[in-house]
């Protein structure tokens, strides 16, 4: 089985809409970084609108050194990411690919490197060489790639309501939620989809 090298990065626990649970492991750290869209305590806003900004959010993970500056340009690749991260999401719940989005994201992650370890117990390490922003984007990267392996990638999902998008974490046994809260998207799709039927 292929895994993430052991690292030390805090555990963040980030609210979730409708009481759900995060992602497990090192994929909550993936959900959490597609969720910097919206900060659920300052009225949705997005969380990542400066470098300062995103270079506080990797560091405080132990993604990025403290202290690194990073520029307008490393705040855009991350969003490329981000948001290419989250079109793949969407394709977890239903939707059409967005071959834009994940053409931005694998343009920014061609500029990292990871590299793979092998030991005696045949469980090879997948790691981020280097420094700096393309090593915090390879980390997220090999996140990913482990997830994708494992099977759980196909249990994070964007929530597939109007104007929503939040990455959730579908712990159902069959795999079959669409959305981040059934109290608040899923209702209002079921109210959208009740006024439709009555149109019709």
């Amino acid at each position: 089985m292929t895994k993430t090298a052991p690292s030390s990065t805090p555990r963040h626990t980030e609210r979730q809409p409708g009481e759900r649970a995060p992602a497990p492991g090192d994929l909550g750290l993936v959900q959490a970084f597609v969720n910097t869209r919206w900060d659920l305590d300052n009225e949705l806003e997005e969380q990542l609108r400066s470098p300062s900004e995103i270079a506080a959010w990797l560091a405080e993970r132990r993604l990025l050194e403290p202290g690194t500056e990073l520029t307008p340009g490393d705040l855009k690749r991350a969003l490329d990411v981000r948001e290419g991260l989250r079109a793949l999401l969407f394709v977890n719940n239903g939707a059409i690919q967005d071959d834009e989005a994940i053409e931005r994201l694998n343009r920014v992650l061609g500029g990292t490197a990871l590299a793979v370890s092998f030991g005696a117990d045949a469980t090879p390490g997948l790691t981020s060489r280097g420094r700096g922003f393309e090593a915090a984007m390879g980390s997220l990267a090999s996140m990913v790639a482990v997830a994708q392996i494992d099977g759980s990638w196909l249990r994070l999902k964007a929530c597939r309501g109007v104007h929503c998008g939040w990455a959730f974490y579908d712990h159902s046994r069959n795999q079959s939620g669409s959305w981040c809260s059934m109290s608040t998207c899923g209702s209002r799709s079921k109210a959208r989809e009740y006024r439709r039927r009555r149109r019709g």
